[in-house]
């Protein structure tokens, strides 16, 4: 199988579809024919339906495999790691031909990447990197999408001073590293920028609101934040908001604002001029790619084992032209 590489970091169209599915934890299954030669069982093991992103994976990941006859099963262990590993062992012992995980934990399910690899069953990960055996990975190019966003915010600064608090999701989750490092590289070195703290808050709306605020009533003169994912971005905003900094993109007084994702609070705040950019992922295709690496495997093909897949920078400037697209997975559920 060819290396599977669309344009990364483009202004152009990608298509990023969102659907439903189940709002509670358990498993989904999803019909499909499974009778036959060649029909295989497969199932997909997202974090939690509390982020829209899973969803629209999950409906990438069953129309993918539907169209191929396969029986798909949606495991949604609601955030909970202890649950995502027991779902999946369980998944191993009822006959699964093949497994897609986005871990809660990379490094936690290395002894359950064991088991797969022990009884011959392929695993791919989807935007997040497991520690242990895996047939690929299918992310976004997280390094460079930090450093893209990190070279907007010094092309916006010009010569003025800037004091930068970057807020991440959990260390265990690689593209919050990943989206990191690239946003403080491409800042590093520039005498008129300084990060005033980096601060670690995992995926939880109180840490992430309690840390922002504390470090804006410490560091008043903050003037950009990088948010690693659009999940935790309402939190940032609410600190801002309640810390009488939330300004409009073109207002005195703006904090630049910078996050990943697109989900629809993100395009929303992007939309209304409280976000300088979201860099729009493709959760769609995502899923659906792992479903074609793991037929490509199945019929004896090879798959390479980092699968990139593009999306958009999302500017108030560009965002009506790319919902007009199809191009914004998280569209539909805006706020205007």
């Amino acid at each position: 199988m060819k290396k599977i590489l669309v344009a990364l970091l483009s202004l152009t169209l990608v298509l990023g579809l969102a659907g439903c599915g189940n709002t509670q934890g358990g498993t989904t299954p999803v019909d499909s024919d499974t009778s036959g030669e060649g029909k295989y069982k497969v199932v997909y093991s997202i974090p939690g339906l509390s982020a829209p992103i899973w969803t629209a994976a999950s409906e990438g990941f069953k129309d993918k495999a539907a169209e191929y006859g396969w029986e798909a099963e949606i495991l949604d262990p609601n955030d909970d790691l202890e649950t995502q590993i027991s779902q999946l062992e369980n998944a191993l012992v009822r006959g699964a031909n093949g497994a897609v995980i986005t871990p809660i934990d990379g490094e936690a399910v290395s002894t359950l990447m064991g088991e797969y690899e022990n009884a011959g069953v392929p695993v791919i990960a989807i935007d997040r990197q497991v520690t242990g055996t895996s047939l690929a990975t299918v992310e976004a190019d997280n390094y460079n999408i930090g450093k893209a966003l990190g070279e907007m915010y010094l092309e916006t600064l010009g010569d003025q001073p800037g004091k930068v608090l970057i807020v991440g999701g959990p260390l265990s989750s690689s593209a919050t590293v990943n989206r990191t490092e690239g946003f403080k590289d491409a800042i590093s070195g520039k005498a008129n920028v300084e990060i005033v703290a980096e601060s670690a808050t995992e995926m939880d709306s109180e840490v992430v609101l309690a840390a922002v605020t504390n470090y804006l009533q410490a560091n008043p003169d903050i003037n950009a934040i990088m948010s690693c994912t659009d999940y935790i971005l309402p939190s940032v905003i609410t600190a801002l908001d309640e810390a009488g900094k939330l300004f409009n993109i073109d207002e005195e007084g703006h904090v630049n604002i910078y996050s990943v994702d697109g989900d629809g609070y993100g395009l929303s705040q992007v939309a209304n001029g409280n976000v300088d950019a979201t860099y729009g992922l493709d959760p769609y295709e995502w899923a659906a790619s792992a479903v074609e690496a793991l037929k490509a495997h199945f019929e004896g093909g090879s798959v390479d084992s980092s699968i990139l897949i593009g999306g958009n920078i999302v500017t108030i400037d560009n965002i009506e032209e790319l919902k007009e697209a199809g191009s914004l997975w998280g569209a539909g559920s805006m706020d205007n």
